[in-house]
């Protein structure tokens, strides 16, 4: 049987939302890291930091509803 892992997203502000969109970067659910160089719909990319499939676009915080 599989394990399966849930993603917290953290809420964010409308200026780091912009920012993340403007830069072409997301955030790492798993340790905070912000990663260059990504979608603003990316879902489940590969951490440079921590290694894990948690780093998430900033269209994905708007679409959450994680955007304060």
């Amino acid at each position: 049987m599989g394990v399966s892992m849930k993603t917290q997203l953290r809420k964010i502000s409308l200026e780091q939302y912009e920012q993340l969109d403007a830069d072409m970067a997301a955030i790492c659910t798993a340790c905070g890291y912000e990663q260059a160089g990504c979608e603003p719909d990316a879902e489940r990319y590969l951490c440079e930091d921590c290694g894990k499939r948690t780093v998430y676009g900033p269209h994905w915080y708007l679409m959450s509803g994680m955007v304060e």
